[in-house]
């Protein structure tokens, strides 16, 4: 009786594994296929980065060349991983957007791994997105508020702008806080990619009175447009909210977290806008102000 119902078991179990391997045939292999980010830059020789090409001073085009933070710091991680893994690698830049539905949007590129990491303006927040995780900060900034320096009297920050046209991106925390804090103010909203590159111009042509937004962004903005210190100013003297930058990473690979975060605590980011932009840049007092405030 006992040997019969032992066959029984067995035929019982054959059957559940005969049906369980039809339906789903590839379960297990696909959790066993999966490579962290150091495995396949191993493999490939090539750290795939995401980078935006409208967010001055951190990644942006100029002509068919990229240039930034982003980019020379990446060159060094790069250099980095060299050593690290004992062959060569290859930096290969991928266009990242904030448009999240398309394939190109930030936390989309890394979850899915189309990139390795992504690089740029990434505020760091408590509840991140499914599938990605930030890295250590590896810049601070800060609200400000671009004005023509007419206006820099009238305009003052510890009030409450009642009446002044603040221009905002849409969206943007930065948006959020405005209406916040300065409740009397109007807002202007500003759309698209194109948002914070037609609030400085408005702002810097006195077509607004202020326009509000992370202090690297408008300056890296105002350089790119070619605009001059006597062109535009950015009030008050330090932020009026503190940000910290990471890296987007992909959720659960440990090891890639703890690698690039190894990175980043061994850089300086004053040195490296200093390297990129040059020892007169006045993104170099502004980032002494943020880290000050925000550290």
């Amino acid at each position: 009786m006992t040997d019969k119902k032992h066959t029984n078991n067995s035929l019982k179990f054959v059957a559940i594994g005969f049906v369980f391997s039809i339906f789903f045939p590839a379960a297990l292999p696909a959790v066993a296929s999966a490579r962290t980010a150091l495995q396949e830059i191993r493999e490939t020789g090539i750290l795939k980065v995401g980078i935006r090409k409208d967010a001055a001073p951190f990644g942006y085009l100029e002509g068919e060349n990229w240039q930034g933070v982003c980019i020379e710091g990446l060159e060094l991680f790069r250099a980095d991983l060299e050593k690290k893994l004992n062959r060569s690698v290859r930096l290969e830049k991928l266009e990242t957007d904030l448009n999240e539905s398309a394939e190109k949007g930030r936390f989309r590129s890394v979850a899915s791994q189309r990139a390795h990491l992504e690089c740029g303006p990434n505020t760091i927040l408590q509840n991140p997105p499914s599938g990605i995780a930030y890295s250590l900060p590896f810049l601070y900034s800060g609200t400000y508020l671009l004005v023509k320096p007419e206006n820099k009297l009238r305009v003052n920050p510890s009030g409450f702008l009642q009446g002044a046209t603040i221009g905002v991106l849409s969206g943007s925390l930065t948006e959020q806080f405005i209406a916040g804090r300065y409740q009397l103010a109007n807002q202007k909203i500003y759309e698209g990619i194109a948002g914070r590159e037609s609030g400085v111009t408005d702002a810097a042509a006195g077509k607004i009175d202020a326009f509000a937004s992370d202090g690297m962004l408008l300056v890296g903005e105002a350089l790119r447009q070619g605009l001059t210190p006597s062109q535009y100013s950015l009030i008050p003297e330090q932020p009026l909210t503190c940000i910290s930058y990471g890296m987007i990473l992909p959720a659960g690979d440990t090891e890639w977290q703890e690698t690039v975060n190894n990175f980043i605590r061994n850089q300086s980011s004053t040195n490296l806008l200093e390297k990129v932009f040059g020892p007169n840049s006045p993104f170099l007092p502004m980032s002494v102000a943020d880290q000050n405030k925000c550290i």
